[in-house]
């Protein structure tokens, strides 16, 4: 029953074996090794009674002391993280935290919620559609976010080809890391205004990197608390390990939104805080106009007819803000901007009929070699470009010879060294990240992927749907194209039953249990959340009382079989 994925967090990234390399950190451009001072670990007060821990993990943890209490805004990637970040709250306040306030889904924000709760009952505030997203931890695409978002934060690398994320040192999660969320308790549409150990808060939705996004008003405080809409680096408008459109332009708005209150302390939960009314100001206008700029700039070359590629050479920030030091592309990049707002409004189709119908990889990959002269004479030519310190060519030509001579280890050593060019010169993490991770993919094996810990309270309070709802897209059609057979599941403690059907190479579930299942799973939430996760055993589940097979344990298995396993 191993068919059902590991179980990750959302965005999460991995930590492998780190393989002994010569560190490359001389070859760190200087602003990007210079960007890593934002980072620096400890507690910032902010103003009276707001202070925030930056550089303890990818995001920072905020806390607001109250009359009798403290509330934590964000906390953090895993309890692990939250924990040493209390104990360096405890160093100025022993007050017992009163509530927790999500800013949004993101993992490096709400899985260490348990590590601040230490075991007590806190509320736990967030916009009303943060549980769901928080849920779509188990989803249908989760291997390849996955395996992508190892690439991006670079958690493979060792020092020297990591040298930071962007928007936080390095996201600290391990196989160790213990990733518990809370769902939240008190939730709200557009506005809640919420008084808590005696201070005045105004939660406000405010989408942007994220739909749930939210911002904290503290009026008394002139001090607004921005989650991730802005933060010290141009905004990842589009993420490189794969996300829907991000909605730019409402992302833009919200930050107008956030100018009008007119803060004099501005504390994002990524790098550090802006002190200064003015100043808070000015820097939420030129972060706007910056959104804005690439926006209606891709908007007005696509109605000149202009594809991605040609547009992406049109739209550069203006002086005045791309001198700005919050929009250097320490995170997000213009250029992928660009391409994101293209799709989000035009689809995947750049309007060049040569895409309609391409010629395969392999053909595309032979007609290129025969254009050279030969397998030989195509391998010659990548290899001067590389040579010719021309990186990119080197790795334009060898996407073709990984085609043609996969096994070769010249072309897998051409690659890999013309990625790591790339990323010596890369300046933006999550590129530069991306490049040495697949360098290792292609060179050595490397495959990103671990088992985090997911405790049996953490994953009670995922729905089972999501459990079942991901497992249509493991399915192996292929072996299933003259199948018509349905399984059953029967959840004890909850009542809840479904089955779970395939049909001609289409897998589906849906709730009750159909006459003409070849076999009902008579389990616990518990029990099959586990097995999912990989926290139990399924041989010891079935030799125990937690899951019992009512019918053919055969024709059960067979169907289980038609999934594909992933580790």
């Amino acid at each position: 029953m191993r068919y059902l994925f590991v179980l990750l967090a959302a965005l999460l990234a991995a930590c492998g074996e780190e393989q002994p390399v010569k560190s490359t950190t001389q070859l760190a451009p200087d602003a990007l090794k210079a960007h890593s001072e934002l980072f620096h670990k400890g507690v910032e007060k902010v103003t009276d009674g707001v202070y925030v821990a930056i550089g303890y993990g990818l995001a920072n943890s905020i806390m607001l002391e109250g009359d009798d209490g403290i509330i934590i805004v964000d906390t953090m990637e895993s309890a692990d993280e939250a924990r040493t970040v209390l104990a360096e709250f405890r160093k100025i306040t022993d007050k017992p935290v009163k509530a927790i306030i999500y800013t949004h889904n993101h993992s490096d924000h709400v899985f260490g919620a348990a590590g601040f709760a230490e075991g007590k009952d806190i509320p736990v505030y967030a916009h009303e559609s943060t549980s769901y997203y928080i849920n779509r931890v188990v989803n249908q695409i989760r291997p390849i976010i996955t395996a992508r978002s190892m690439r991006m934060f670079g958690n493979h690398l060792p020092h020297g080809e990591h040298i930071n994320d962007g928007i936080g040192p390095h996201l600290s999660i391990t196989p160790e890391s213990e990733l518990y969320a809370l769902p939240p308790t008190h939730t709200f549409d557009d506005k809640l205004s919420v008084n808590i150990a005696d201070i005045q808060i105004e939660l406000v939705h405010a989408p942007g990197e994220t739909e749930d996004q939210l911002f904290v008003w503290l009026p008394e405080k002139q001090t607004v608390l921005t989650g991730d809409n802005i933060y010290q680096t141009f905004p990842n408008l589009y993420t490189i390990r794969g996300t829907y459109y991000r909605d730019v332009k409402q992302w833009a708005n919200s930050l107008d939104q956030i100018r009008a209150l007119g803060a004099k302390h501005l504390v994002p939960s990524h790098t550090r805080p802006v002190h200064g009314q003015d100043k808070v100001a000015e820097l939420l206008t030129d972060y706007s106009d910056a959104i804005n700029f690439v926006h209606d700039q891709t908007l007005r070359y696509m109605n000149l007819g202009l594809t991605p590629d040609q547009i992406v050479e049109k739209v550069q920030l203006p002086e005045h803000l791309a001198s700005n030091p919050w929009l250097q592309e320490f995170y997000g990049k213009v250029s992928w901007s660009v391409r994101s707002v293209f799709d989000g409004y035009l689809g995947w189709f750049s309007g060049n009929p040569s895409e309609l119908q391409p010629l395969a990889e392999p053909e595309e990959a032979h007609r290129m070699a025969t254009l050279a002269g030969g397998n030989d004479a195509l391998l010659e030519s990548a290899q001067k470009a590389l040579n010719d310190s021309d990186a990119q060519w080197a790795l334009d030509l060898s996407d073709h010879l990984m085609i043609l001579m996969p096994d070769n280890d010249t072309v897998k050593t051409l690659r890999a060294d013309a990625l790591r060019q790339l990323g010596e010169k890369e300046a933006n993490p999550n590129a530069r990240n991306y490049y040495f991770t697949v360098a290792r993919e292609v060179q050595d094996g490397l495959k990103p992927g671990f088992r985090t810990q997911m405790s049996e309270d953490f994953l009670a309070t995922l729905p089972i749907e999501n459990f079942l709802h991901a497992m249509p897209a493991l399915l192996k059609a292929e072996e299933t194209l003259e199948e018509n057979v349905a399984l059953g599941y029967a959840f004890r403690e909850s009542g809840k039953q479904f089955t779970l059907r395939i049909r001609r190479g289409v897998a589906k579930v849906h709730s009750g249990i159909d006459d003409d299942v070849v076999a009902t799973l008579d389990t616990t939430e518990v029990t099959w959340k586990a097995i999912a996760a990989g926290v139990q055993n399924p041989a010891t589940a079935l030799a125990g009382d937690d899951l019992d097979i009512d019918g053919s344990t055969l024709a059960a298995m067979k169907v289980l079989g038609y999934f594909e396993k992933i580790d």
